[in-house]
């Protein structure tokens, strides 16, 4: 393989793995914000390229009350950013296309990550046609949250094309325990995007009650995702564990990843605790999105990097 063209890929599958990261950050800022109707159409914006700036901007056909200058501009550069992430994944698929047509660990996730990015910008257009229906908006997080799992997959194996001896052999049964975690992970997400949506469905159609009182109405998908998380932490400690009793000098960035996931898993409990209990507040709703997206990428290297092999 030609070093300057693997540079150069690797260099484009980190930045669309880098900016797909970004448009996850983004696009909780617009649930928070409640931007995920700035823009009532798609997609255009009140029926313009560019937002308006002004109500006088309105198309004839737009309500006026629908116009609010900061949500739209919020939506329009969710929507901007996600049209850049599309671009660079498709240049990343094209690049491995003509490239790396050998390397099905790389053109095979490269080529359904584009797919996926054109499924999930019609998505969208779904999500804003049902006016913020919760399932759908919990599909459009399930999309990305595979998106970037793909993207990033295809940045670690260019990776380790230039640094083969990254891959750490002897992990026995590590790699089944890294993938149970992902895979938990992953439904975490899906069932925490659908939390999120029922309480914003709740809060629209009982706004006299308090916050914990959408979260009782939740039923028992709340201490489900509760439980599912301490699981999951406690899983993650004891593939830690496991891991610590591997005296191999090799695999150290194994357990510097690993400790780290632990502090994130445990971030990601504390910010559930307090979403559950302080009333929901919109930096905490963030956070906790943002450490499962961590959580889910340092996974995803661990088990791309580790191999299932006896000692």
């Amino acid at each position: 393989m030609n070093h300057h063209i693997l540079s150069r890929f690797k260099i484009l599958a980190l930045l669309s793995t880098l900016i797909t990261y970004f448009l996850i950050f983004v696009g909780g800022l617009v649930r928070v914000s409640g931007a995920g109707l700035g823009c009532p159409d798609w997609p255009k914006c009140f029926g313009r390229w560019i937002p308006p700036t002004s109500v006088d901007q309105l198309p004839a056909d737009m309500d006026p009350n629908l116009f609010n200058f900061t949500l739209a501009w919020i939506e329009y550069i969710n929507r901007l950013i996600g049209m850049i992430t599309g671009l660079l994944i498709a240049a990343t698929a094209l690049y491995a296309i003509i490239h790396f047509r050998k390397y099905p660990k790389i053109i095979i996730p490269s080529i359904i990550a584009v797919f996926l990015v054109a499924v999930q910008g019609w998505q969208g257009g779904q999500v804003v046609a049902s006016a913020l229906e919760p399932f759908m908006i919990t599909i459009h997080m399930f999309l990305a949250f595979i998106i970037v799992s793909l993207i990033l997959y295809v940045y670690l194996q260019s990776l380790l094309l230039e640094k083969p001896e990254l891959t750490v052999n002897g992990t026995g049964s590590l790699k089944i325990w890294l993938i149970i975690l992902y895979l938990i992970s992953i439904f975490q997400v899906v069932m925490g995007t659908q939390m999120r949506s029922g309480l914003e469905h709740l809060k629209d159609n009982f706004p006299m009650l308090s916050p914990l009182e959408w979260i009782d109405k939740l039923g028992p998908v709340n201490p489900l995702h509760a439980i599912l998380g301490f699981i999951v932490a406690a899983l993650a400690i004891y593939t830690t564990f496991k891991l610590m009793q591997k005296q191999t000098g090799k695999i150290g960035y194994f357990k510097i990843t690993m400790f780290t996931l632990d502090i994130l898993f445990i971030l990601q409990i504390i910010t559930g605790f307090i979403l559950v209990n302080l009333g929901i507040p919109p930096l905490m709703q963030i956070l906790h999105l943002w450490f499962s997206s961590l959580i889910i990428g340092g996974l995803l290297i661990l088990i791309s990097y580790s191999k299932i092999k006896q000692v």
